[in-house]
């Protein structure tokens, strides 16, 4: 990258990172990385790739993330090799993912660690497949080698990455990012969330997947600012260490889904929020699962003592085709919530509901995603034709940080296709992107994606709604973990309910299986109209998820379907 190598001759002594947690330090005593210090490793794990492969091959990236992770898929960068960051192989989804990933990526190294390196053999000696990879432990690479690395020339149009997507309705698909494609993406990280050199950017999202890898390393190192890392489970364990260090560092921008908040709010109280400072926060942003209304506002709520603005909340919509970014709330304006009527939204229309004599339970919050950055976004029906506003579609964009395609496909009727009745004056290639929204005064609504929509008798039935009020209803159900699906039932469509049990929650409960299950059925009935067939609570762990933390619902209603899920008692 051009801009680390000025920011290493420019300001060599400026802070690029701050590693925070088990493969860094604490938030009071980080690992510290100078911008010549990370230049002048990736240099070395670049010229040691030189040495072994041809520019434009191909390498894996499996470590745990840390200063090692940042510094392999950088070196790639540097040497013209196409980096394909992957997840760590020490759980059994990790091992899962990485074995169905590799044997297709056509990558010729793994790039790894010590703490990595023993998880690799151990995966290539449970699968054959696997076998024929060389390993580079990145942590050997002697840091005098930096001089052997030989600078190559990149053009717009040539991979810099590989960049799986989550497989949350698919099989995961290797979206290839250019380096035009990454220019693109930092110039809208700069317009959408105005991160300058003043910035500091504090993440935990894995840095396999496109928006870990824009806020961890591609856009504080294009546009010249500081990040605080650390990985995903020390978040998980201690969310307190990932707000001390917004306080302590700061951090001017941060970014997570719905369960970031959620976990924040339920696990940081008490005396713990008196030492926090939020004020500097300017962006939470909010991404890659449906934006909750109530969750925003608890957020709120709960760090209001802590400096936390709510204009701070910035939600915003991305995909990993697109280089991440494509719509986003503007800066410092509270994000529009619009309150529709459930019925009408059943059948496409995004009405809004009678304040004055709409139920509640008829009614469903829809946060805004903001306005396209630097791109064209429309919507269309099923063939291809512009929707009006208010009506939900397919959403496409068009843009230069637009993909060229899947690797090893050609994309046609992805990447390929154009809405049947815009002009043909566009810039970059219009991206259908397999998700149900509208369009309200400029601004998108998100309501799904078009492979998960639960259709029952002719109606529309959103499945994170769905998944929302059974959670509403029974607390004893982990948030975020409910799975809404139709099965066929004897020639009828029927609803199916899938629940991870929360075991600490179920202590409070009072409730017998028989009343939880008709406390569901009653919920739904009411609510959104529809009959349960079946619902399965289930042991924590239970429901299949992507690396990102998606639920995966076509896998859950694959696994329905073969008996291989196990009930579980709500109240044991």
């Amino acid at each position: 990258m051009a801009r680390l190598r000025r920011l290493a001759h420019d300001r060599p002594h400026d802070i690029a990172y701050r590693f925070v947690g088990s493969r860094g330090g604490t938030v009071d005593e980080p690992l510290t990385w100078t911008y010549a210090e990370l230049d002048r490793r990736v240099r070395a794990v670049a010229a040691e790739l030189q040495s072994r492969c041809a520019p434009g091959s191909r390498a894996a990236l499996v470590c745990p993330q840390g200063p090692h992770y940042v510094t392999a898929f950088l070196a790639c960068l540097y040497a013209g090799v196409v980096a394909v960051p992957l997840c760590e192989a020490d759980s059994v989804g990790g091992a899962d993912r990485l074995s169905s990933v590799l044997p297709s990526s056509g990558v010729q190294v793994v790039l790894t660690d010590d703490a990595g390196g023993e998880d690799v053999r151990r995966l290539q000696a449970g699968d054959p497949r696997l076998t024929g990879y060389e390993a580079i432990r990145t942590d050997e690479v002697p840091g005098d080698r930096s001089g052997d690395w030989l600078p190559v020339d990149l053009a717009p149009e040539t991979v810099a990455y590989l960049q799986y997507t989550s497989g949350s309705t698919s099989a995961p698909r290797g979206v290839q990012i250019t380096h035009g494609n990454i220019a693109r993406a930092v110039a809208q990280v700069r317009t959408a969330f105005r991160v300058d050199p003043s910035s500091v950017a504090v993440s935990w999202l894995p840095l396999y997947h496109d928006l870990g890898l824009m806020l961890g390393v591609l856009g504080p190192l294009g546009l010249g600012a500081s990040c605080v890392l650390m990985g995903p489970a020390d978040f998980i364990r201690r969310p307190l260490t990932y707000l001390g260090a917004i306080s302590r560092w700061r951090g001017t921008i941060t970014s997570g889904p719905c369960f970031n908040l959620d976990l924040c709010v339920d696990r940081v109280r008490g005396a713990a929020l008196d030492d926090l400072d939020l004020s500097g926060l300017r962006v939470l942003g909010n991404g890659g699962e449906q934006v909750r209304a109530s969750t925003l506002r608890r957020f709120s709520e709960h760090f209001a003592g802590c400096g936390f603005r709510p204009e701070a909340h910035t939600p915003s919509y991305g995909l990993a085709e697109a280089t991440l970014v494509v719509t986003c709330v503007p800066l410092d304006e509270a994000p529009r919530v619009l309150v529709c009527d459930r019925e009408a939204l059943a059948h496409g229309d995004a009405v809004a509901a009678d304040d004055a004599g709409t139920a509640p339970e008829q009614v469903v919050e829809l946060v805004s995603c903001g306005v396209p950055v630097d791109q064209r976004v429309c919507v269309t029906d099923p063939a291809g034709r512009v929707l009006p506003d208010r009506r939900v579609g397919e959403i496409w964009t068009c843009g230069e940080n637009v993909s060229p395609g899947y690797a090893g496909d050609p994309g046609t009727g992805t990447f390929h296709d154009r809405p049947g009745d815009v002009d043909d004056d566009t810039d970059g290639a219009w991206l259908r992107s397999g998700d149900l929204g509208f369009l309200a005064d400029g601004q998108l609504y998100v309501t799904g994606r078009v492979k998960d929509v639960v259709i029952i008798n002719g109606r529309n039935h959103w499945p994170t709604d769905l998944e929302a009020t059974v959670k509403d209803a029974v607390p004893a159900f982990r948030p975020n973990r409910i799975a809404a699906f139709r099965f066929d039932v004897t020639g009828r469509e029927r609803l199916v309910m899938v629940a991870e049990v929360d075991p600490r929650a179920v202590r409070e409960q009072q409730m017998t299986d028989t009343v939880v299950e008709q406390t569901v059925r009653t919920a739904l009935l009411a609510r959104h109209g529809v009959e349960l067939h079946e619902l399965v609570p289930v042991q924590p762990g239970s429901l299949p998820m992507t690396s990102s933390g998606k639920l995966r619902r076509g896998a859950c209603r694959e696994a329905y379907a073969s008996g291989r899920l196990v009930r579980a008692a709500v109240l044991g």
